[in-house]
């Protein structure tokens, strides 16, 4: 209905009426709007978010500033992404429970009170854990402390939403690549790992990222699956097309358990490794490799010896993967020769094998023949994680003996210093 609106005579009484018109209309719209986001954010405890996120990285000590402006918004964004949330910049229940969840665990592995406050005295309960561990003393949880900690620091491809997250799982366990019990909707190392060995099998750039190129792989894999079983090719493999493989695995004399994996693909016609070849040309390849025998090290280091002096052809062509950087195809090759399931074309991926299986040692200590020695400054992507080699032998001078891939344009043996090198990990193999 229409407001009437009664002013008293005069400017004093005009302007009353006129405050109280819009303290009203405040009123109203807030609503019917709900709260803005100047009234969430004061809801929160900006300086504490903002504690936590600094004191993980997310976020520059500085920016504690009790002000949730661009800053906070972008940082609590990226640890959405990274925490399979909603990344919608806000600081909400499930974002905030996550976040102190998170600090609650360094908290705990720096032997400090786990308050979720990321205060003084967290910062330097994190200083004494690091410099007992050989890293650098900034009292900041970032990957390499958070790694040495064995806290997962990523729970999530940082891409899409927990429904994006199943059908990937879905199609990773249509093809053999994820146990079904994995489909979760969590991105968590078992999903990660799976999205390597697709990435490895399919000439992909293997991050363990289910990125654009990776989706669409993936996508286009199954619907060969799904086109040859004689199902409406959608490209998510669900309990329709499980059905139709069901069937056709039952017609074609296979163990009909609905899974695309390589005998099955194999029947269907579809190549589920990309590339092989020779010098000369494609990359890939069978090395040879003579018996191994002994303990899982002992076979790593036969492997790895049994190499030396291979070189590439080409650009970047090897026997050990696709055409690329290939110290990590070729380390991750000597592990996988004494049973170790584990591919990759990046050396950082050894780091987070690592940090997931628990073998990430602390600092640089206590080598062991086997081992896989990572260099450059962190895990993050190719340019602060630059090579890898295995361990052949630890020198009682403190030196060890690697052999490394891609060192030279070939495979050959290495001594040095691990520190002196500019190592920042070394990681055994799960089980070894």
């Amino acid at each position: 209905m229409p407001t009437t609106i009664l002013r008293a005579p005069g400017h004093a009484g005009g302007t009353r009426a006129a405050a109280l018109v819009l303290a009203l209309a405040a009123v109203l719209a807030g609503l019917l709007l709900g709260p803005t986001a100047g009234q969430a954010h004061a809801a929160t405890d900006v300086r504490l978010l903002q504690r936590d996120l600094a004191g993980l990285s997310y976020a520059p000590l500085s920016g504690v500033d009790g002000v949730y402006g661009s800053q906070t918004t972008e940082s609590v964004r990226h640890f959405q992404r990274d925490n399979g949330l909603d990344a919608d910049g806000d600081a909400g229940p499930a974002t905030l429970s996550a976040l102190t969840a998170k600090v609650k665990q360094v908290q705990s592995k720096a032997g400090t009170s786990a308050d979720g406050d990321y205060g003084t005295a967290t910062l330097s309960a994190v200083k004494t854990y690091q410099s007992a561990h050989g890293l650098d003393a900034d009292g900041i949880a970032g990957p390499l402390t958070m790694g040495a900690m064995n806290i997962d620091r990523i729970t999530s491809s940082g891409t899409g939403t927990n429904a994006d997250t199943k059908l990937l799982q879905r199609d990773l366990a249509g093809l053999g690549y994820l146990a079904a019990n994995g489909v979760d909707g969590i991105y968590g190392p078992a999903t990660k790992d799976a999205v390597l060995a697709f990435q490895s099998d399919n000439a992909l750039s293997v991050d363990g990222i289910a990125g654009p190129q990776t989706d669409a792989a993936l996508s286009a894999k199954v619907k060969q699956v799904q086109s040859k079983a004689g199902t409406p090719a959608d490209g998510d493999y669900g309990t329709a097309t499980l059905d139709a493989v069901k069937t056709y695995q039952s017609a074609h004399g296979l163990d009909a358990d609905g899974i695309a994996g390589p005998l099955t693909m194999a029947s269907m016609g579809i190549a589920r490794e990309l590339g092989g070849g020779s010098p000369g040309g494609e990359s890939g390849g069978t090395p040879t490799v003579p018996p191994l025998s002994g303990s899982a090290r002992d076979k790593i280091v036969q492997a790895a010896r049994s190499q030396l002096g291979v070189h590439e052809w080409g650009a970047n062509c090897n026997p050990y993967g696709p055409c690329e950087a290939w110290c990590a195809l070729f380390a991750s090759w000597t592990w996988r020769q004494a049973g170790i399931s584990f591919s990759t074309a990046f050396s950082g991926d050894f780091y987070y094998y690592g940090r997931n299986h628990g073998t990430l040692h602390s600092g640089l200590s206590d080598p062991q023949p086997g081992d896989a020695i990572v260099f450059g400054s962190g895990p993050q992507n190719t340019s602060t994680s630059v090579h890898v080699g295995i361990i052949e032998k630890v020198n009682a001078d403190g030196t060890v003996d690697t052999i490394e891939g891609n060192s030279d344009d070939q495979v050959m043996r290495r001594h040095f210093v691990p520190a002196t090198r500019g190592a920042y990990a070394i990681v055994s193999p799960a089980g070894a």
